[in-house]
């Protein structure tokens, strides 16, 4: 099966970033310190409170220098599901134990976390 793309034209990234859309609650910008970043921004129900309560978390990413087109495209998109695997680690639970909450406090917010507990299998 032969399969065509479309050409994607070159871009200013900040122009690029204003025309992304994704799932209600989330928007992007460019942002931060001499506008180097992608912001991610995921109003979502807070995975701390029991009372239904949103709140806004804001995400950033330096964006790559020299990468433009279809190649930035696809870094941002990988951007978000580093988004979804952060959102999925506060949520996900095992018999009210959060196995793989995301480090807010020391590291990347985005890598792989495990904190297995002993009530926790």
């Amino acid at each position: 099966m032969l399969t065509t793309r479309s050409p994607v034209p070159v871009v200013d990234p900040a122009r690029l970033v204003a025309s992304l859309s994704y799932k209600p609650g989330w928007a992007f910008k460019v942002g931060g310190p001499l506008g180097r970043f992608l912001c991610v921004f995921a109003t979502t129900v807070d995975s701390t409170r029991v009372d239904g309560a949103t709140r806004t978390t804001q995400h950033m990413f330096e964006m790559p220098e020299g990468v433009e087109g279809r190649d930035f495209i696809r870094w941002v998109f990988d951007r978000l599901l580093d988004c979804e695997r952060h959102e999925a680690g506060e949520f996900f639970t095992v018999a009210g134990s959060r196995p793989f909450y995301p480090n807010h406090q020391d590291g990347s917010p985005y890598e792989h976390v495990e904190r297995w507990e002993t009530t926790c299998l």
